[in-house]
């Protein structure tokens, strides 16, 4: 007669599953959180480079010369940036009075550009001291002093460069940006719309620092593209290339046509071997001789 064995229970093994399982959970929790915490870092990323993109454009457009500080910039180009952020705004060139004058232009009061220029780069160049002195006719702006005011001519103008920000560093309170200088005329469109990202045309360093609660312009230096290894991204709308096969040359034997007479002086034709240095190949017959 079969007897029935008893299990027995192990005392931990409750206990144990119960901590199994809250790890797991808190395992999962935590995964979560990182993947999350990951997707909103690569966003808010994202979102910081095209803000700074858009706020460099009026400064990168115009390829100003590279300087280690404000102190060693040119004055003209740096005004002349804050010139076009200022018509690129919203409100643009719209709100301002033409000139009735010989120059005629958009008349903008000096103070609406400082805004525009203190903003870009900063207090650390007291612009308002400046406009009499500064040079602008490269650019085709003229400064009347009796107005206080800068006249912009109407005329548009073809930039020299778009920014594109590969990364972002931080500095203490400053922001190091490596910038990408693409030519305007680099840009391919394709499929309608979408446009294709071309390799820029160089880099540069661009450091930002803190006031106010905002970001300026405190520096701009060239970079060499060697330091730049890993930040390109790859063009995700360009078309695999096409494989190309190369066709390989064959050593077979080829037949030609051999043109022959026969006795009679016609002709006859009769197929010969040649290889391929084009030299005819015979089949050697093996003959025997009775002695």
């Amino acid at each position: 007669m079969a007897t029935k064995r008893k299990i027995k229970k192990n005392p931990l093994a409750m206990p144990i599953g119960i901590i199994a399982g809250i790890l797991a959970v808190i395992g999962l929790i935590t995964v979560v959180k990182f993947a999350i915490g990951t997707f909103d870092n690569i966003s808010n990323k994202t979102a910081e480079k095209a803000k700074y993109e858009e706020m460099l454009l009026p400064v990168v457009m115009f390829d100003p010369d590279p300087f280690d500080d404000l102190t060693q910039a040119d004055v003209s180009q740096l005004l002349n940036s804050a010139v076009w952020a200022l018509l690129m705004s919203e409100d643009g060139a719209d709100k301002y009075p033409y000139s009735e004058g010989d120059k005629f232009g958009i008349v903008v009061p000096q103070a609406d550009i400082e805004q525009y220029f203190v903003s870009l780069f900063g207090t650390e160049i007291n612009i308002a001291a400046l406009h009499s002195s500064i040079d602008l006719s490269e650019y085709e702006i003229t400064y009347d002093a009796a107005l206080k005011s800068y006249i912009l001519p109407i005329t548009g103008v073809e930039s020299a460069y778009t920014p594109k920000i590969y990364d972002i560093q931080k500095q203490g309170s400053s922001l190091v940006l490596t910038v990408g200088y693409i030519g305007n005329k680099a840009w391919v469109q394709i499929n309608g719309d979408e446009m294709t990202v071309p390799e820029p045309d160089k880099y540069m360093t661009i450091t930002m620092r803190e006031r106010d609660g905002g970001m300026y312009v405190s520096s701009i230096q060239a970079t060499d593209s060697k330091d730049v290894v890993g930040t390109t991204e790859p063009d995700r709308n360009r078309e695999p290339e096409e494989e190309t096969t190369v066709p390989v040359e064959t050593t077979a034997a080829e037949t030609t046509a051999v043109a022959e007479t026969d006795e009679n002086g016609e002709e006859i034709t009769s197929e010969a071997v040649t290889d391929e240095n084009d030299e005819p190949v015979t089949n050697e017959e093996e003959t025997t001789t009775e002695e």
